[in-house]
């Protein structure tokens, strides 16, 4: 499944840094990311991050009043539609880029997400990663997706109907899981919050070759170590951090997928 020309993907991942040197330092020791300048219409720069070959992201500066935060946008093929027909608690109205149209919003539990459309020729060049299953391979690339709600149950209602996302409940060693699909592509899920103090958000899983070097380089760069490396039958190895600035990131080290 390519996530840019896929309605209900996930395909974009974006952070919003209050200092961009200093975000661009950290993610670079950490991670070994590199970036490159991309011109905006406005006569800004728009920083690009790149995992060897492969785009993983883009980096930005947080809009007044916004904390340090990563952003997901969500590919839909007709957005106007989409936001048309949807009483969405909108957060960044409609607008284009040369990339295409996006908007922001928050679901019903305070979760924020954007969507986007891309015009014709801006999907994919040879530094795209362009299915699901080779950002699971690739190191530094995001594959999996979750949002943490006080009411998982009533959020997969709600997303299935936004998005025609097939979302299946299952059960987890730690409590119930709701699986998200699009198509026959699992891409992400969505748990019941571990804390009940901490708002709805989304967050992600970024691949990574050895989850436990980069706990102890997260750590050693200034991060706080949300829930330090932790097994999960059949799934891997995982680590939440929180970066200096304050921003919640995942990473795992994958168990191989099976044939």
């Amino acid at each position: 499944m390519n996530p840019f020309k896929t309605h209900g993907a996930i395909s974009w991942h974006e952070y919003l840094a209050a200092d961009i040197p200093l975000a661009l330092n950290f993610y670079s020791e950490l991670l070994g990311w590199t970036t490159s300048d991309m011109p905006t219409t406005d006569g800004e720069v728009y920083n690009l991050l790149h995992s060897g070959s492969k785009r993983v992201g883009g980096l930005m500066a947080c809009p007044p009043g916004v904390p340090p935060c990563w952003t997901y946008y969500v590919t839909v093929t007709d957005i106007q539609k989409l936001v048309g027909e949807n009483e969405l608690d909108l957060i960044l109205p409609l607008q284009d880029t040369p990339v295409g149209p996006f908007a922001g919003f928050r679901d019903p539990q305070g979760a924020s997400l954007f969507v986007i459309q891309y015009h014709d020729g801006n999907e994919e060049d040879d530094q795209t990663i362009t299915s699901t299953q080779e950002a699971f391979l690739t190191h530094g690339a995001f594959a999996w997706f979750e949002l943490q709600t006080a009411d998982p149950k009533s959020a997969a209602d709600w997303y299935s109907k936004l998005f025609g996302w097939t979302i299946n409940e299952q059960q987890m060693p730690g409590g119930n899981y709701w699986v998200i699909s699009v198509g026959d592509t699992q891409i992400g899920g969505i748990m019941e919050s571990v804390d009940p103090n901490v708002p709805s958000n989304w967050n992600c899983y970024v691949t990574v070759n050895d989850v436990d070097a980069i706990q102890a380089k997260a750590a050693e760069l200034g991060a706080t170590i949300t829930a330090p490396a932790f097994d999960v039958p059949e799934v891997g190895r995982l680590l939440h951090i929180s970066n200096p600035a304050g921003a919640a990131l995942a990473f795992a080290t994958w168990l191989p997928m099976p044939e």
